[in-house]
């Protein structure tokens, strides 16, 4: 004889299971207004670590020192582009015209026969370099006016945190409120970490692409700099990438100089990879590199290239909320 427990604990795993398939297929559709989500929950948080550090510094009420730090922020950036807007537009145009003529040189190089062979193996739909670039021309235009919506989204999320992570624990059974909300905070704490250690990262990488690049004599050496260090946002595979437009520069003043400028980037990037990184990361969540890896592709194969750049902060959330609601709860259930 069936027993009528045995029946309804069989069907509230089948309704568990429809609920995570629902809830997985909503999140697919979904999934670009989720990074944006995700991306202003990012902008709170620099905010927030601002105004801590303004607090420490100053004792201010809570609402000021978050204004203040959002204005500091704002000025920064505008003094920044009036001192050295125009050069940083000169070169950055500079670069632009002259990457595809640095690719052509790449092309005669390599070979353009093999190299579309392996660009038609990469993308078999036929793509060009043409429409690769206009790809990427659409996806820099998305990507501003995601930015834009999410500075905006993140200031009215800096505005009451604790209204809207309410809100949002308030959908959960009461049961799970306590330990969701403690992972919530823990991983907010983590997101901060990360985001300060690589703020230095990528600043470190600034500096020191922009001095190695000025000395050996590369073109445009500011332009590329601020393109490696913004790239470094990017974990283990934004300095590779970081390192390709320079290396096409270089190489269309030669062999010697392509040589110079590869060198000069394994150099750095192992003086980064295995001296900065982990005196940097010491302070930040510690995450296995290969956990890291996989999860950006993961991140990059389901959202795409916004996976793929917010696929730093989306691993240490994702790493962080397993940890607490997981791995920890399982932990104590076996003591």
């Amino acid at each position: 004889m069936i027993d009528g427990k045995s029946v309804s604990g069989f069907a509230l795993r089948v309704v568990i299971a429809i609920a995570l398939v629902a809830l997985a297929l909503l999140v697919w559709r979904l999934h670009d207004i989720l990074l944006l989500v995700f991306a202003a929950t990012l902008v709170a948080v620099i905010l927030h670590a601002a105004a801590d550090t303004l607090c420490g510094v100053v004792r201010l009420p809570r609402w000021l020192a978050l204004a203040l730090s959002g204005l500091i922020i704002v000025g920064v950036i505008a003094t920044a582009a009036t001192l050295f807007g125009h050069e940083v537009a000169a070169q950055l145009s500079g670069l632009g015209e002259a990457l595809p003529g640095a690719w052509a040189t790449f092309a005669n190089w390599v070979g353009e026969d093999r190299l579309q062979s392996v660009i038609s193996t990469v993308s078999p739909d036929g793509a060009t370099v043409a429409s690769i670039a206009q790809t990427t021309l659409g996806m820099i235009t998305a990507s501003i006016t995601g930015l834009t919506l999410a500075v905006l989204g993140g200031v009215y999320l800096a505005a009451d945190p604790g209204g809207y992570r309410g809100g949002a624990l308030l959908l959960l059974p009461e049961a799970a409120r306590t330990p969701v909300g403690g992972a919530m905070r823990d991983t907010g704490r983590a997101l901060r970490n990360w985001l300060l250690a690589q703020l230095l990262s990528m600043l470190a990488t600034f500096t020191v692409v922009f001095i190695g690049l000025s000395l050996i004599g590369v073109p445009s050496a500011l332009a590329l700099a601020i393109v490696a260090g913004l790239l470094e946002f990017i974990p283990l595979v934004g300095p590779f990438l970081g390192a390709v437009p320079a290396l096409l520069i270089a190489l269309t003043g030669g062999l010697e100089l392509f040589l110079w400028t590869a060198g000069f980037f394994v150099v750095w990037q192992q003086i980064e990879g295995n001296a900065l990184a982990p005196l940097v990361m010491r302070y930040a969540v510690q995450i296995p590199p290969a956990v890291t890896l996989f999860a950006l592709f993961l991140f990059g194969g389901l959202f795409g290239i916004g996976g793929i750049i917010l696929g730093g902060p989306l691993t240490v959330a994702t790493w962080m909320m397993v940890r607490r609601l997981w791995i920890d709860e399982r932990e104590k259930a076996d003591v």
